[in-house]
């Protein structure tokens, strides 16, 4: 089924444990705040319902029922670049998909992993896997990953801790209907919005940490968990919130710190309990997915950001100055780099596990994403230098409403001929809020840290054939066996005549 905004909004409702800013909070939909991001995530309910987008994101399930096409799992080329493009478009919307990106892409690493899982030990994971998938897409579920465990001293492995032994989210006890878990997760988007968590390791595991091996699948409402939301970037909302903080009133920071409370966790919503030789697998495989979906959430970001700092440009009558075109030409490459890195991801997808499922391209996906996150404070240092010191002194939605003072805004801050000062302090206030430090922090560390796409890309590159490069321009024995360099034609088999020794100023090297 598509659930439509009502019923959405009606499924929080639900008694869930979440507190903000010291207090328990009694309506995430109510909440001043909150609310915000409650609307924003109700778009992936909005969007499905609009003939210009269903198409987009709508298809069947095997009885013929519309679901949500995100809830399924993507086998080629062709499926990724269709999950792309619904990240793509629900993003330059202003924020659609909040429910269904980290959700989705945790549920495709689920696939991934309880097929390799079976095959290789026998287990039965991809059955509760594909029965959860139906369940979500019957009750057309809003979901979330609760992936990063808090860690406590990195130096240490999760059974190492020598403060106490949930850092990690762990395995406490197992029974005959379910098991019990106990933990922590940080940093989890959309939680407070979502109807499900879909919980993971984070990182491999050994032996000795085998209770960490753990994935599953439980309601926000769960008995024993709880929401401590993070402190929201903005405190208004409505029209001031709108003009004050454009991008962050609409996405609110929507983060918070999972505590698992001895939770209770039935069999069939377990995905991996123990086998901790396959944690890397699915630690890995979320990240290429989630990978993919950070590409397109920075794809609007950067093109607002770009298309802000042109405007600017505009407005200021500085346009037509080099020093700014230059700028401005760097961001057009770095937006278009990132966006055909992402779909150059789709086009070569990886299907590494032996799986039927296409993962995103890894050298592609984490070349995108490290090229925004290691560029993004170039870009917001160029905007900031085109906009100039107005876009962090620009005036407050209050004091634009205010009739005493707006005339001496309407006549002091207008700049070029024919630029309403409404709109040149709408674009200021746009690119103060986008350059704040909640931004600048989350595309760096969103979606994996700079050191985890250079992880990602010394084991995703091919070493051998980049060795046989180099050894065959170099003349060393080697790189003949090498799949792409052993076959390719030398320049030797071109017969020349002798060369002609009479040339004294030029050394004469043997043929």
């Amino acid at each position: 089924m598509i659930r439509t905004v009502q019923q959405y909004l009606d499924s929080l409702d639900d008694g869930r444990e979440i507190w903000c800013m010291g207090e328990r909070v009694k309506d995430v939909r109510t909440h001043p705040t909150l609310s915000g991001i409650i609307k924003t995530a109700a778009l992936d309910y909005v969007l499905p319902h609009q003939p210009e987008y269903r198409e987009l994101f709508v298809t069947q399930d095997e009885d013929g029922e519309d679901v949500n096409y995100l809830l399924t799992a993507p086998r080629n080329a062709e499926e990724l670049l269709r999950r792309r493009a619904c990240y793509i478009t629900a993003m330059r919307t202003g924020g659609g998909v909040l429910l269904h990106c980290m959700g989705a892409d945790a549920l495709a690493a689920f696939t991934v992993t309880a097929n390799v899982m079976d095959k290789e030990l026998g287990t039965h994971y991809s059955e509760r896997v594909e029965n959860y998938r139906k369940l979500l897409m019957k009750q057309d579920l809003g979901i979330t990953g609760a992936i990063t465990d808090v860690k406590g001293d990195r130096s240490l492995h999760p059974s190492q801790q020598k403060q106490h032994p949930d850092y990690y989210l762990r395995i406490v006890d197992r029974q005959k209907d379910g098991i019990i878990v106990r933990g922590a997760k940080v940093h989890i988007s959309a939680s407070p919005c979502a109807n499900e968590l879909l919980c993971s390791p984070c990182r491999t595991h050994g032996e000795a940490d085998k209770d960490y091996a753990l994935a599953f699948a439980m309601p926000v409402a769960t008995k024993g968990i709880k929401l401590l939301a993070v402190e929201p970037v903005s405190r208004t909302y409505g029209a001031e919130g709108r003009f004050d903080y454009p991008k962050t009133s609409a996405l609110q920071p929507t983060e918070s710190l999972i505590v698992f409370d001895d939770v209770f966790v039935p069999w069939e919503r377990v995905f991996m309990c123990g086998e901790w030789q396959f944690s890397r697998t699915l630690a890995y495989a979320f990240a290429s997915y989630h990978r993919l979906f950070g590409t397109c959430k920075m794809v609007g970001k950067l093109e607002a950001m770009t298309g802000a700092a042109a405007l600017v440009a505009e407005y200021n009558g500085v346009d037509r100055a080099d020093h700014i075109r230059k700028k401005l030409a760097w961001m057009a490459m770095i937006t278009h780099m990132v966006f055909e890195l992402g779909r150059a991801a789709c086009l070569d997808p990886a299907k590494e596990f032996g799986h039927d499922v296409a993962m995103p391209n890894p050298m592609s996906i984490n070349s995108a994403k490290f090229t925004f996150a290691s560029n993004f404070h170039q870009m917001c240092q160029h905007m900031q230098d085109i906009a100039g010191g107005l876009c962090t002194t620009v005036p407050t939605y209050r004091d634009w409403r205010n009739p005493e003072i707006r005339p001496y805004i309407e006549k002091y801050l207008s700049a070029k001929d024919g630029v309403s000062t409404e709109e040149r302090l709408r674009v200021m206030r746009l690119i103060k809020d986008m350059t704040g430090n909640f931004w600048q922090i989350d595309t760096i560390h969103g979606e994996g840290s700079m050191a985890a796409q250079q992880m990602f890309l010394y084991n995703s590159a091919d070493w051998d054939r980049l060795k046989a490069a180099a050894k065959r321009a170099a003349h060393i024995d080697g790189w003949q066996n090498n799949a792409v360099y052993g076959d390719l034609v030398s320049p030797d088999v071109v017969e020349m005549p002798e060369v002609d020794e009479s040339y004294k100023s030029i050394p004469v090297t043997a043929k």
